[in-house]
C-alpha cells in the first residue's frame, strides 16, 4: 500500500526532464547502465571464476567489452553495480565475501541492538541504503562511501566485541540487578 502511495507521488516528477529520463531505456544515464550491464555479464561468462582481477575493468571495459552502442560511456572504471562489480574484480568468490561480510555484520548487529538500538538500527539502515544503492551504482569504490560503509561495520562488531572482551567472553553476575556486568580487575604495578 505505501510502496503505491509512494509510486502516484512521485508522478509529477515524470514531467521533469532529469527525472523522466531515468526512465529513457534508449539513452541517457539508464541506457548506459543497461549496456555496461551487458556488458559485464559477457565479461562474467568468459571470466567466471578468477575475473579479471582488482583495478582491471576499466581496462578490459575499453579494449574488449565495450557495446558500440555505448561508446559514448568509453571511460568506465566500475559497471555501476556493487554486486556485478565485486564478482568482475574478484572472481566467483567475490559476492561470497561480499555475504559473509553482510552475515557477520548482521549477525553482530543482531546481538548489539540490546546495547544500543538507536544507534544499531541507525547503522543497519545506512548499510541496507548503501547495498540498495549498489544495485544500480558502486559506491563501496568511492572512498569516502566505502569509508562510512567500514565504519558502520567496525563500529557494531566492534561495540559487540569490545562487549564482550570486557566481560572476559562471559557475562559477570551481580547479586542483585541480575544484570551482567564486567568483572573488576586489579591493577598491577
Amino acid at each position: 500500500g505505501l510502496v503505491l502511495v509512494g509510486l502516484l507521488l512521485l508522478l509529477p516528477l515524470l514531467h521533469v526532464p532529469r527525472f523522466a529520463g531515468l526512465l529513457d531505456l534508449r539513452r541517457g544515464s539508464t541506457f548506459f547502465r543497461l549496456q555496461v550491464w551487458r556488458s559485464t555479464l559477457t565479461l562474467l561468462r568468459e571470466h567466471p571464476l578468477f575475473g579479471i582481477g582488482p583495478g582491471n575493468f576499466q581496462a578490459a571495459y575499453r579494449t574488449r567489452y565495450v557495446l558500440p552502442s555505448a561508446w559514448e560511456e568509453f571511460d568506465l572504471d566500475q559497471p555501476h553495480d556493487i554486486y556485478l562489480d565485486h564478482w568482475a574484480r574478484l572472481g566467483a568468490v567475490g559476492p561470497f565475501v561480499g555475504l559473509w561480510l553482510l552475515a557477520t555484520f548482521l549477525r553482530a548487529a543482531r546481538r548489539e541492538r540490546r546495547r544500543s538500538p538507536v544507534v544499531t538500527a541507525g547503522l543497519v539502515g545506512g548499510v541496507a541504503a548503501m547495498l540498495a544503492h549498489g544495485l544500480v551504482d558502486n559506491a563501496l569504490f568511492a572512498p569516502d562511501l566505502a569509508l562510512a560503509f567500514m565504519l558502520a561495520l567496525a563500529v557494531v562488531s566492534g561495540g559487540e566485541r569490545s562487549g564482550r572482551s570486557a566481560r572476559g567472553g562471559r557475562t559477570a553476575r551481580t547479586p542483585g540487578d541480575g544484570r551482567g556486568t564486567p568483572p573488576v580487575r586489579a591493577r598491577s604495578g
